[in-house]
């Protein structure tokens, strides 16, 4: 008998039956409602990759994922910003990475060093 999503028997729930069916390739995934993002979000992603990975060789080769590469020396995880802008200022720094055939990514992150070697010094 199935009730809520949940086997049962009429002594009450038959866990084998349940994880049977849990653990089939048959049942469909439903959302959770629960998003996940960041750092939780990629080990999700690495451990569920590793789960499925059936040789050594796509075992080791999930284990050697890395995320973007560090811009720190010190090998430390860069930060990532995330700020919004008016439209004509994003314009006008995506105009100037054409322009000087860099990204986007660059030009801000000129800008920002550039600031703060102007205004650091002034404290």
């Amino acid at each position: 008998m199935l009730e809520n999503d949940k086997v049962t028997t009429e002594s009450g729930p038959d866990y084998a039956a349940w994880a049977a069916r849990i653990e089939g390739d048959d049942r469909p995934a439903r959302p959770t409602g629960k998003g996940l993002s960041g750092a939780a979000a990629r080990r999700y992603a690495i451990t569920a990759l590793e789960d499925a990975a059936e040789t050594t060789e796509e075992k080791n080769l999930v284990r050697s994922l890395g995320g973007r590469p560090t811009l720190d020396p010190t090998g430390t995880p860069s930060a990532a910003w995330r700020l919004r802008v008016p439209s004509s200022l994003d314009e006008q720094f995506r105009a100037q990475a054409v322009a000087e055939g860099r990204t986007f990514s660059e030009v801000l992150r000129s800008a920002a060093e550039e600031y703060m070697t102007t205004h650091a010094a002034a404290r």
